[in-house]
């Protein structure tokens, strides 16, 4: 089967544009459209409301954040009018699941993606017996979307060890894409020197925000932003009203975030659980210098090593900011040049990884084991038929 006759669908429970595993999808079907004969994004969007899209939920420890249930007659419809070859899911999650077990009724094979420790999450948001129930449940519900999936990808070397050590003995890495924006509008160049600092991302317990903030407080002399939503945000909007030196713009827009970049110095990640980090590869494609704790995913991709800046162990962010700092004006030039580079090859190569694990995925259909009858799914059928 060649590329162009691919028709992929993706079922994802990660708000459109709202977190990294939202943008993550939104930038590869952008990519993959052009490659293949048909891609479909299933995913909540606030903006326009996705069809497939049903009642929205509060989202347990953020109030900022929804869950949001499939439209199962929806679904059902779009992946029978469709016919995909392969049905991606991000599991685990509403959707997610519906598009695992709606894959498994119509015989079509499923690539899931591992792009978050959920574990990690559950530790730093729920503790006592609460914490050991959500960590079983995780668990055994990957466990069961793991074994019922025909091939697993995953954005990180880490993460691809920690498949292994649940029995996965082939994940797929795969890069991380670029929107258009970042790689396309003409690039601002970097000055000399760092004075404007930013942080991009979800205002939460894992991105170890009060480290940033300290930092602001630190130095005066320099001009910090923060960009993001999340359970955190009262503290940051407290913080900066009483700093003369800290901007809160709160959640923005792909195309203002570029512009957000294009306007700083540098991007600094301070994170304890962090899969990736999109922006960070996002800041690199900017020629903008890009500072991350060694928590961070994309750390791990060596073609990326010479364009980034890892904390050291013990290494404090306002000892970090000085190490910069003390850097030549030609070495910060050379480390912007070479993360601008890196970041376009890693893009090109995701893509070309994601078609290679398609490819291998839809080849696979045959060996999918025979479809158990199902009343509920005969019932979806007739509803789907009887909307068209």
């Amino acid at each position: 089967m060649m590329n162009s006759e691919l028709r992929i669908l993706f079922i994802v429970d990660a708000i459109q544009g709202r977190n990294g595993v939202g943008t993550y999808f939104q930038d590869l079907t952008s990519h993959l459209g052009k490659r293949v004969a048909r891609v479909e994004l299933v995913a909540p969007n606030l903006q326009s409301c996705h069809p497939c899209q049903g009642m929205a939920l509060p989202m347990p420890g953020d109030a900022t954040q929804q869950v949001f249930l499939p439209r199962m007659r929806q679904l059902t419809l779009l992946a029978m009018e469709m016919k995909p070859q392969v049905i991606v899911v991000p599991g685990p999650g509403l959707f997610a699941l519906a598009g695992f077990w709606l894959a498994g009724k119509l015989g079509i094979p499923v690539c899931m993606t591992h792009q978050t420790d959920y574990s990690q999450l559950v530790n730093l948001y729920w503790k006592g017996t609460g914490g050991r129930i959500a960590q079983a449940l995780l668990h055994w519900t990957n466990l069961f979307m793991f074994r019922g999936s025909t091939t697993i990808a995953t954005v990180s070397p880490p993460l691809a060890q920690q498949l292994r050590q649940r029995g996965i003995t082939n994940p797929h890495l795969v890069g991380t894409p670029l929107a258009p924006q970042f790689i396309n509008a003409p690039i601002i160049e970097p000055k000399g020197s760092v004075t404007r600092i930013l942080f991009v991302g979800r205002l939460a317990a894992e991105k170890n925000l009060p480290d940033f903030l300290q930092l602001a407080a630190q130095r005066p002399d320099l001009e910090f932003s923060i960009v993001g939503d999340g359970p955190l945000r009262h503290s940051v909007q407290e913080q900066a009203q009483r700093t003369h030196n800290l901007q809160f713009l709160g959640w923005c827009s792909r195309e203002c975030v570029q512009q957000q970049l294009d306007l700083h110095d540098l991007l600094i990640l301070p994170s304890s659980v962090e899969a990736f980090g999109t922006v960070a590869l996002e800041a690199m494609a900017r020629k903008r210098l890009v500072l991350t704790t060694p928590a961070c995913g994309i750390n791990d991709w060596k073609p990326l090593a010479k364009g980034l800046l890892t904390m050291n162990p013990g290494e404090s962010l306002i000892q970090a900011v000085q190490r910069i700092e003390s850097l030549g004006a030609a070495q910060r030039h050379y480390i912007c040049q070479q993360a601008y580079h890196g970041a376009r090859s890693l893009n090109q190569e995701a893509i070309e990884q994601w078609l290679s694990v398609l490819q291998i995925t839809a080849n696979k259909a045959h060996l999918l084991p025979r479809r158990i009858p199902s009343a509920t799914f005969a019932l979806l059928r007739r509803l789907a038929a009887y909307q068209t």
